[in-house]
């Protein structure tokens, strides 16, 4: 119950247009900008949420083969990646494409590494059931 709380709360900070706040408020947006200002914050950011709600996606949904591990955090990340854009877009009535496709792939960049450390895990522990027999 609690991993599908954590995912209703991640996905509510993912998609809630924070960006569109900096405009009605002049204090928030210093704060804001502060924190977004650097080109690695912003891809640090994005990676963090994203690679998070990969995580949270393959531990509720438990994809058998490595493929669908891939597939399912992968195709999450990049639904939720671009319902945030469109909704970003809409709030500051801007739509920047290169931008936008910039953080479309480091979403999806990121969204792989739960997947493949899971893979990495269920390989050591495959093979260290194998020399323990």
């Amino acid at each position: 119950m609690w991993k599908k709380i954590l995912l209703v709360f991640l996905l509510i900070g993912i998609l809630f247009p924070f960006a569109a706040l900096s405009q009605v408020s002049e204090s928030y947006s210093r704060i804001f900008n502060a924190i977004f200002d650097t080109l690695l914050s912003h891809i640090l950011m994005h990676g963090a949420l994203y690679a998070a709600l990969s995580w949270i996606v393959l531990i509720l949904f438990k994809p058998a083969t490595w493929k669908k591990k891939i597939l399912l955090c992968a195709g999450s990340v990049l639904s939720v990646g671009i319902i945030q854009e469109v909704i970003q877009a809409a709030s500051v009535q801007n739509l920047r494409v290169g931008d936008t496709l910039f953080d479309l792939c480091v979403d999806v960049s990121f969204s792989l590494i739960p997947p493949v450390i899971s893979m990495i895990i269920d390989r050591r522990k495959k093979l260290e059931l194998q020399s323990s027999s």
